[in-house]
């Protein structure tokens, strides 16, 4: 029977191929004569219209997940079809018939999808199509911009002031939970290698109190940018000057004043600057009356800067400054003779002083005083114009008299002429050696 069955499917078997592949072409030719119509989906984007409606309620509207768009069938002929893309629909929601959906627990609003191609075949089948919405409270806010600087300006100048020149106040709206985030919005202008000021315009970043940038693509802002400028500024560096006022208690007396740093840089026009070789800090600032120790205090020079000048570094205001006081103390010192020097001696005369040492009293703070070494304490003696024989002359020496006090002090001394020397010695080389009993005074040749 297999084999019955085997004949007959094989019998004109050319010809049933050939039927068959006709079947086929006669179908193909029949549906594209007939073009029949079907059921294709299409997406687009939904554009949320009257967004005012749920604003006036105090709330905030945004797509649940972040998903406006809408996906949809469409029936038509196959040629219809073919001719259609995404772009034909538009899909639009009306916010005011926003409806709350029980069953998912969020908001939604109904969906109408219309086709800019004007055929009465194409017909948009899904039903109930909808926006998915979240809700929450809504929250507008003003904040003053602040501004701030990138970089580091040229060589030998100084960041002067930086300003924003139009609306320097950002009015934000949009979801409570994203506007109460801000904690400060900053403009920033990049400084860097600029010599002269600068004008720039940017757009504000937003910052929460960790200093975190907060997201804004939510937020509805009253500008997008704004203008801020730079101010550069010429440097110099100028010493301080303190100056005191009052006299310490009796029997003390005040010394240097240090402080910490000398000198600042300060900042401010060059024709400005040129006027400036130091800053002076009043004397009233520092009252040393009746004192009987040091006067240690912690002086704000901001306040005494030149007009037009600022601080580059702000905080060289604040100066540590010592006055020292001190008890005076008084103490005789022995200088001896061949500390000092002699003037106007000519090269015939020979001087002898009284004594080996010279008693010099001074007076000046403690430890001034106690370190003074007699043995290093040099003077001179002027003998201009002085003849042969005993003389008392006044001693100049080398003390710091801003510091070290003491008496006019005179030195006992003799001239004599040189050639008295020669003679003696002549007269000792004759005579021989003789006995000396007199008592040996100190001889100083020019």
């Amino acid at each position: 029977m297999l084999q019955k069955f085997g004949k007959k499917v094989m019998n004109n078997f050319g010809l049933k191929i050939l039927a068959v592949l006709f079947a086929v072409v006669l179908w193909i030719v029949v549906v594209n004569i007939d073009d029949p119509s079907n059921s294709k989906p299409y997406t687009t984007s939904v554009s949320l219209e009257n967004k005012s409606y749920i604003t006036s309620m105090g709330k905030w509207a945004d797509y649940l997940d972040g998903k406006n768009t809408i996906t949809f069938s469409v029936y038509a002929k196959r040629s219809v079809h073919n001719t259609l893309t995404n772009a034909n629909f538009t899909a639009t929601a009306d916010a005011q018939k926003i409806e709350y959906d029980e069953k998912t627990g969020t908001y939604r609003v109904p969906v109408v999808v219309t086709c800019n191609r004007n055929n009465s075949s194409i017909n948009i089948t899904s039903k109930d199509l909808y926006l998915d919405l979240e809700l929450e409270d809504s929250a507008s806010k003003q904040f003053p911009i602040k501004t701030n600087t990138t970089g580091t300006v040229a060589s030998g100048c100084a960041l002067g002031d930086v300003e924003i020149t139009d609306a320097n106040v950002m009015k934000v709206s949009g979801p409570a939970s994203v506007v109460n985030q801000i904690d400060t919005v900053v403009a920033t202008i990049n400084v860097d290698g600029m010599s002269t000021d600068i004008t720039d315009r940017v757009t504000p970043v937003f910052y929460d109190a960790q200093g975190e940038v907060v997201d804004t693509t939510k937020l509805t802002l009253s500008v997008s940018t704004v203008n801020i400028s730079a101010q550069i500024l010429n440097t110099k560096d100028v010493e301080l000057e303190f100056l005191t006022t009052g006299t310490p208690a009796d029997g003390y007396q005040a010394g240097n004043i240090t402080y910490t740093p000398q000198k600042v840089r300060i900042k401010g026009e060059a024709a400005i600057l040129n006027t400036i070789n130091k800053i002076t800090i009043p004397e009233e600032v520092l009252d040393i009356t009746d004192a009987t120790s040091n006067i240690e205090k912690t002086v704000d020079i901001s306040t005494y800067l030149p007009s037009g000048t600022a601080l580059v570094i702000s905080s060289d205001s604040k100066i540590d400054v010592t006055v020292v006081v001190e008890a005076v103390k008084t103490k005789t010192l022995q200088i001896p003779v061949t500390n000092l020097q002699v003037i106007g001696l000519s090269s015939d005369e020979k001087v002898q002083y009284e004594e080996d040492n010279i008693a010099l009293t001074v007076s000046g703070r403690s430890s001034v005083i106690d370190a003074l070494d007699e043995k290093t304490i040099s003077g001179s003696i002027d003998l201009t114009d002085l003849k042969l024989g005993a003389h008392n002359v006044l001693i100049t020496f080398e003390l710091d008299e801003d510091t070290v006090s003491y008496a006019d002090t005179y030195a006992a001394v003799t001239i004599e002429s040189a050639s008295d020397t020669s003679a003696s010695a002549e007269s000792d080389n004759t005579d021989g050696e003789l006995e000396n009993t007199s008592t040996s005074k100190k001889v100083t040749d020019r």
